[in-house]
């Protein structure tokens, strides 16, 4: 890199970031980070002693260092240039104690690999994704190798002027060109870059720097391998085949090469990855010459990489395992409850008291498990949304009918206020629906019992702005920023504890985002109540569909037959209970549900997935090829939810989805729809 354009290099903007609490907490490790770097510097034998006595020169440097780091986490967008200033006034220091560029780096080196330890001591304690965390060492990367590129450039202005007093003009040229290889050398040696370049015609290699031999393990005293030898002898030959394509392809095309592939190092056979850039030069608009490239060992980020994924698959794949064994046991809790109301619909007061308590409790549950897996699918990037145009009042409606039993029991108000026309949007009805219920749960949760809340939706140009605002405990301001933040739950002025895993509004910002809008925290104070404001964008499209149930007249027209198929005996004997209009037959594992579908001949197979032995999905794709259930509509019952769970039922045959623990109500009508479906 020519020192130069060095200054107009500017970072490409994060998308995940800024990184303020990381930059808050590197300057509140500013010491300790200062005395592990010192004490990596002076027990290193490559930096000379005299050098070691006056390292302590860079320490008077290394709080404006700190600070353009901060500066940096805390932006979006970091002009590299803005570290010129520090970088340059070390840089001098050492060259006039007569540090050579080596020993610089390795100081700053060291610095780095402190600063960037820090850094992970942090992410290890914070629920951070794999993404913002791979962001930010790339950040700190960036930025040290700002510093280190400057440094350079002032040896190189130094070498200039001791030059240009010495030298004539006509030597002056020459001169340039020497300065230029040297720069590229020192630069390309700073950052780990091998150089080489390979005679297009005669595919004879030239290695420019040590960095080549040392990634590729080839003995300086063989000389540089050929093109032809570098496939042949280095390239791992499962990677080789697609390396010289990419190689041959971008000699046609033109444009810059870039390849990742595995080598297997000459020296020992061991198996590294490495990143390879470069371009074909020409002369004269004539053939081919050479082709310049470097050579980038990135085994170790690799090995990184792969290792966030594995940890991340392994979160995913717990909290799936964990959300399926709690849904089971909610399943056969929440059916008993509605089959008490429907046996029993005079029951005592103290009864029904009882029963209410159950059914709102396994709500409850059902949604910590929806919330958090919400949180591990939005942050892996697995949220798929269903978008309709539809009119978003009718989502608001439906938070509030979702949260009027909790607000009953704490005496609460829930005021509505909605455009008196209809108001399109285009997005998933469900998860807009999830955003206002989280936001009503939240002020219900933080108002003391008998609190006024507010729904206020209004148009204000091309947008719906929905205010979900209460007369509760407030928010500080000092916690308003971290508000949206996963597995963050505000301080409660009060002392009271409240419920809760702190990931609602975290579900709510992501989702809002999702749909090209944004959500906004806002608060007087402690004890003067808050609000929280959803912008979304309009449609004037028109609505595709509606959910009102009015709109649909249901009537039960036939007696049907029904298989369920659970190894759970109380989900499946309770399930039973509420189809109580049907005939049902129950079934604990695949085979039992084969040979009793044969006799039974069902119009519909309830199958639990997890069975034992035969899985569900095989059990589904055996009673489709089975003459007496080929027709059959076969439903998944599941404590598993993800996207590719509904999609393996689909695949097996099964025309609908469940996720356990379903609503009886929710079931009740699409066995119902199906009887009227096989009536006509």
């Amino acid at each position: 890199m020519s020192h130069n354009n060095a200054e107009e290099l500017t970072m490409k903007p994060s998308r995940i970031g800024p990184f303020p609490d990381l930059a808050t907490y590197l300057e509140g490790k500013s010491a300790l980070i200062t005395r592990r770097w010192l004490r990596a510097v002076r027990s290193d034998p490559a930096i000379k002693p005299a050098g070691r006595l006056t390292t302590g020169q860079l320490v008077d440097h290394l709080p404006s260092l700190y600070e353009e780091i901060c500066t940096a986490l805390r932006t979006e967008r970091m002009t590299l240039a803005r570290l010129h200033s520090d970088a340059r006034k070390h840089g001098r220091d050492r060259w006039m104690r007569g540090y050579q560029l080596d020993e610089l780096f390795r100081e700053l080196n060291e610095l780095q690999r402190c600063v960037q330890r820090a850094a992970r001591e942090f992410f290890a304690g914070t629920p951070v994704s794999r993404n913002a965390q791979a962001t930010a060492h790339q950040l700190l990367e960036d930025l040290f190798s700002a510093t280190i590129y400057t440094a350079i450039s002032q040896l190189i202005e130094e070498q200039d002027g001791r030059i240009a007093a010495t030298i004539d003009e006509r030597d002056r040229a020459l001169a340039a060109q020497q300065k230029s290889e040297d720069r590229l050398r020192m630069a390309a040696s700073a950052a780990g870059l091998g150089i080489f370049e390979w005679n297009v015609p005669t595919r004879a290699g030239v290695w420019e720097n040590r960095r080549m031999y040392e990634i590729t393990g080839q003995p300086e005293s063989l000389g540089p391998l050929s093109c032809k030898a570098f496939v042949r002898e280095l390239v791992h030959p499962d990677d080789a085949q697609a390396l010289i394509t990419n190689y041959m392809e971008t000699m046609q095309n033109g444009g810059d090469f870039h390849s990742v592939f595995r080598i297997l190092r000459i020296n020992d056979r061991a198996p590294r990855v490495v990143e390879m850039h470069g371009r074909f030069r020409t002369v004269a608009d004539g053939p081919i010459q050479c082709f310049i490239g470097t050579l980038t060992d990135i085994t170790q980020r690799t090995l990184a990489e792969e290792a966030l994924r594995e940890t991340d698959r392994r979160k995913d794949a717990f909290l799936a395992t964990l959300a399926h064994e709690l849904r089971n046991p909610l399943a056969p809790i929440r059916n008993a409850a509605q089959i008490l109301r429907q046996v029993s619909p005079d029951m005592p007061p103290e009864a029904e008291w009882a029963r209410m308590i159950v059914e709102r409790q396994c709500s409850h549950l059902t949604r910590l498990i929806d919330d958090l897996m919400d949180v591990s699918r939005i942050s892996s990037g697995k949220i798929r949304l269903q978008r309709e145009v539809f009119d978003i009042r009718d989502a608001v409606q439906s938070a509030v009918e979702i949260n009027l039993p909790i607000a009953h029991e704490h005496r609460d108000r829930i005021n509505v206020s909605l455009p008196d026309a209809s108001v399109l949007v285009d997005g998933d009805r469900t998860r807009l629906t999830q955003v206002v219920s989280n936001l009503l749960d939240n002020a219900i949760k933080y108002s003391d019992d008998g609190a006024n809340i507010m729904i206020d939706a209004a148009v204000h140009g091309d947008e719906i702005e929905i205010v979900v605002s209460d007369t509760g405990i407030g928010i500080p301001a000092s916690q308003l920023v971290h508000m949206f933040e996963p597995y963050v739950q505000l301080a409660p002025p009060d002392g009271r504890w409240r419920p809760g895993l702190g990931i609602g509004l975290s579900v709510v910002q992501n989702l809002v985002d999702m749909h090209g809008g944004r959500v906004t925290a806002a608060s007087d104070g402690v004890g003067k109540g808050s609000r929280f404001t959803v912008r979304l964008p309009t449609t004037q499209a028109r609505a595709t569909g509606t959910t009102d149930a009015t709109e649909r007249v249901r009537q039960l027209t036939r007696r049907l037959r029904v298989l369920i198929v659970d190894d759970n005996r109380d989900a499946a004997e309770s399930l039973g209970m509420l189809l109580h209009d049907h005939e049902v037959q129950c079934a604990a594992d695949g085979e039992t549900a084969l040979t009793t579908a044969q006799g039974f001949l069902p119009d519909i197979v309830v199958l639990d997935i997890g069975l034992p032995g035969m899985s569900g999905h095989e059990l589904a794709r055996r009673l489709r090829a089975l003459p007496e259930t080929a027709h059959a509509v076969l439903v998944a019952l599941s404590g598993f939810g993800a996207p590719e769970d509904h999609a393996r039922s689909r695949e097996a045959g099964c025309e609908r989805h469940f996720v356990k623990p379903v609503n009886p109500e929710t079931l009740i009508d699409f066995v119902r729809d199906i009887a009227a479906r096989l009536t006509s």
